[in-house]
């Protein structure tokens, strides 16, 4: 073999080494990439699942005024306020919608505002339609609403909306809200006593024309929640109480 022959060979077999090599470092990056996304994704489940199923959070827990029992009656709502303001509000909302926590967040503290100076009355339209736990948790709602404690229950809802809402996390929300459970809520949350409530409500917002939450009206005019601010909500308030 001529030195061109042996010098082709010799490149061939570096050529094949070097491909060789590219080959494995190939499949020890893949492999460690299958093994950082199966540590992600097994962190992101455990993280959730953490996040779904704990126990609710008493450092997020503001706890409420103390209202009169609420008498449940389908298709209508919980109502917080004077029947003699001037204005009210409806807002539809469900307990496992993040955009509905972020609106009692930004908002709770003004409606709460203008209930107190009796300017509003505000009508509670808990909707279930993103799972089960809304489901579970709307009836929650109106057990507590009936028990006395509803709208301190209602922010304690929101503030851990995150949870699936079993019938223990339910309770142990109404024992860190309320002081003590009382034995017709249990019996009211396991039983689902109010979940034909729950249905109607849903009815009434699709009558209503409901189609997301949240949701608000202001005597009976639909208000574009995608542009509020606390000031122009008080703005709107003022100008409808003065018509």
């Amino acid at each position: 073999m001529n030195a061109a022959g042996k010098l082709s060979a010799r490149q061939r077999a570096l050529a094949e080494q070097q491909a060789a090599a590219r080959r494995r470092e190939r499949r020890l990056l893949a492999a460690a990439v299958i093994a950082v996304v199966v540590v992600l994704v097994g962190a992101g489940i455990g993280f959730q699942a953490w996040r779904a199923n704990r126990s609710p959070d008493a450092g997020t827990v503001t706890p409420g005024r103390t209202s009169a029992p609420a008498t449940i009656t389908n298709g209508q709502p919980i109502s917080w306020g004077s029947a003699e303001a001037s204005v009210t509000i409806d807002l539809y909302e469900d307990f496992h919608c993040p955009h509905c926590a972020e609106f009692e967040k930004e908002f709770g503290g003004t409606l709460t505002e203008a209930r107190d100076a009796g300017q509003i009355r505000l009508r509670i339209f808990p909707m279930a339609f993103i799972d089960a736990g809304s489901a579970a948790a709307a009836n929650a709602f109106a057990c507590a609403a009936e028990a006395g404690f509803g709208e301190a229950y209602y922010t304690a809802l929101f503030a851990n909306h995150t949870l699936d809402w079993s019938d223990t996390q339910l309770t142990e929300l109404a024992e860190q809200v309320n002081g003590s459970v009382p034995d017709t809520f249990s019996t009211c949350v396991q039983q689902r006593t109010h979940a034909d409530w729950v249905d109607s409500i849903n009815d009434a917002a699709a009558a209503a024309g409901v189609t997301g939450t949240p949701t608000m009206f202001l005597d009976g005019k639909l208000v574009d929640v995608g542009t509020l601010t606390p000031d122009s909500l008080r703005s709107q308030i003022a100008e409808a109480a003065e018509k």
